[in-house]
């Protein structure tokens, strides 16, 4: 009697709310149709448009009296905006995806259901690593992101300025005209690889750092530690994790690995195949491991700043705190890194683009992709 007095209530309320159902059933049906079928081909209508725009700007159509070094200066600075732009537009898949790989409210479920001394600390240690591991992470995929973007826009760039001419050494002739906008198009798309299969390995790598790292320093829910220690922390995850992703000729395999040429088109495919080998060769280099690092690092100095504004609450406070004080802030600035809105402010990833972009080692990497070994202003 009861199951069918309720049974009688829901469905008295369904028809009393029915055009909301409809209507919330049309809206999230449309919305799995924009985000599965629309919104790709917005992305390559986007990339298309992007691709005419710079062909245009690299043939000088409108150039003033400049020399033409400085008119050389000018698109390459251009394209380094055009490029920062483009990845910030990819951060809300990041985000998605970086929260797909990482489950804080499962460990903090875990902490409230251990029992005993040892399982509770054991499932601390689990949450920290987590908040941690998130933060660094974010860090980590955002400026990846930045900087591969940088790789595949120069290459691009330069043979756009280069007009008619392949820009590699075996004489091999560029298309022209729309063909060469479409393979163009279908080598930067490549670059999305990072936030489908990508987003996973640097998830467990960085989580495996932190949690090596967090042992070797000894540090615990209650341990107290000052915005430095932050910062080391950090930065050490960041390293151990690059050891996984990058050295050694990883990072090529990690960010644009073989067979990824072959979702083009057939015709497309040995001049997509061209460009990743290129932009191959640079991910695999010192350099771009270096400057890397340089980039990541100050991220960290930034980010860990930020945790510290966090917890003191603008108070100015210079801590130490405990550690578990900052499962919060980490959560929360995880979120921020990879969010382009600028009303986030310096929590958020629109003001780490701009202090990367300030970096002057990655512009020598960039200088050197565009003008191929020559100087800007020559």
């Amino acid at each position: 009697m009861l199951l069918s007095a309720m049974f009688g209530r829901l469905w008295n309320f369904a028809k009393r709310h029915k055009k909301k159902f409809i209507f919330s059933g049309i809206f999230a049906g449309g919305a799995y149709v924009a985000w599965r079928v629309l919104l790709p081909r917005l992305q390559e209508h986007l990339l298309q448009r992007l691709l005419k725009e710079l062909a245009k700007e690299a043939s000088g159509g409108g150039d003033t009296e400049e020399s033409a070094a400085e008119k050389r200066l000018a698109r390459f600075e251009h394209k380094q905006k055009v490029s920062d732009g483009h990845a910030r537009r990819k951060l809300a898949v990041l985000r998605a995806k970086q929260n797909s790989h990482f489950n804080e409210e499962a460990c903090t479920a875990r902490v409230r259901d251990a029992q005993g001394r040892e399982a509770k600390l054991e499932a601390f240690l689990a949450l920290q690593v987590e908040c941690v591991a998130k933060a660094a992470s974010a860090l980590y995929m955002l400026h990846l992101t930045l900087i591969l973007h940088r790789v595949g826009f120069n290459i691009v760039g330069r043979e756009l300025a280069g007009g008619s001419e392949s820009g590699n050494n075996d004489g091999v002739a560029s298309t022209e005209g729309a063909e060469a906008d479409s393979f163009h198009a279908a080598f930067l798309q490549c670059l999305d690889h990072l936030h489908e299969d990508g987003a996973a390995k640097i998830a467990e790598a960085i989580r495996k750092a932190v949690s090596i790292c967090m042992d070797r320093a000894k540090l615990g829910p209650q341990s107290k530690v000052s915005r430095e220690e932050l910062e080391k922390l950090l930065i050490d995850s960041c390293r151990e994790a690059d050891s996984d992703l990058l050295e050694q000729s990883k990072g090529a395999a990690l960010l644009l690995p073989d067979g990824l040429n072959d979702r083009a088109p057939a015709a497309q495919r040995a001049e997509v195949k061209r460009l990743l080998d290129e932009a191959r060769d640079y991910l695999d280099s010192p350099q771009f491991v270096q400057v890397f690092q340089v980039l990541s690092s100050s991220g960290a100095r930034r980010l860990a700043e930020v945790l510290q504004e966090e917890i003191a609450g603008g108070a100015g406070a210079e801590g130490p705190w405990a550690m578990a004080k900052f499962n919060g802030a980490l959560t929360k600035t995880a979120g921020a890194l990879l969010d382009d809105d600028e009303e986030v402010g310096e929590l958020g990833g629109a003001a780490f683009v701009r202090r990367f972009s300030e970096e002057p080692k990655l512009r020598e990497l960039c200088e050197g992709l565009y003008f191929q070994g020559g100087v800007a202003g020559a």
